[in-house]
């Protein structure tokens, strides 16, 4: 590129030349200018990389961390038993099995082929009321105890009891509805 020197030389009007002069120097500082630009931008580039760095690096520890927690909690249990502890329940063991087979043989030479009886449950439902509270007896007779279709005397054949708990004020006691039943 030839100098402002060299445009003195060239067969310019004076109008003309001053004109190339002004604008070759506006492109001269607008140059200087983008070149300061781009060395800001190549900074701020720079100082972003790095943090760029610093965040995969941050990163790639927070991973390594992660997995070596997850090795400590669901890798091999640290609850293990070690090959000394192991022998401690050798001990009881061996007795543990022979007052096992003891107990099989007894039951076996006693009874062979009997079965266990299953122990009996508890009744389900209501229990029933204590016996040591006082009962009040309540009986509930038919009107007539002849049999409406022959006209006979009816048989007693049970009766239907149904406790009830009452209170009075400090004091318990049992309602009793005895119910008979006739056939």
């Amino acid at each position: 590129m030839k100098t402002l020197a060299d445009i003195d030389r060239l067969d310019f009007e004076p109008a003309t030349k001053s004109q190339v002069v002004d604008m070759i120097r506006v492109l001269l500082d607008q140059t200087v200018q983008d070149r300061e630009l781009l060395q800001l931008k190549d900074a701020q580039i720079q100082a972003k990389d790095a943090v760029i760095r610093a965040k995969d690096f941050k990163i790639e520890a927070l991973t390594h961390e992660l997995a070596h927690l997850r090795r400590i909690r669901f890798g091999v249990k640290s609850e293990t038993l070690s090959p000394l502890q192991q022998d401690v329940f050798e001990e009881t063991l061996e007795t543990d099995l022979s007052a096992i087979d003891a107990e099989i043989e007894q039951l076996q030479d006693d009874q062979p082929g009997d079965t266990v009886a299953k122990p009996k449950r508890p009744r389900a439902g209501r229990q029933s009321l204590p016996e040591h509270l006082p009962r009040i007896e309540h009986r509930h007779e038919p009107e007539s105890c002849t049999c409406g279709q022959c006209g006979k005397d009816l048989v007693k054949i049970g009766e239907d009891v149904t406790e009830q708990l009452d209170v009075e004020p400090a004091k318990f006691f049992v309602h009793r509805h005895i119910r008979p039943q006739y056939a």
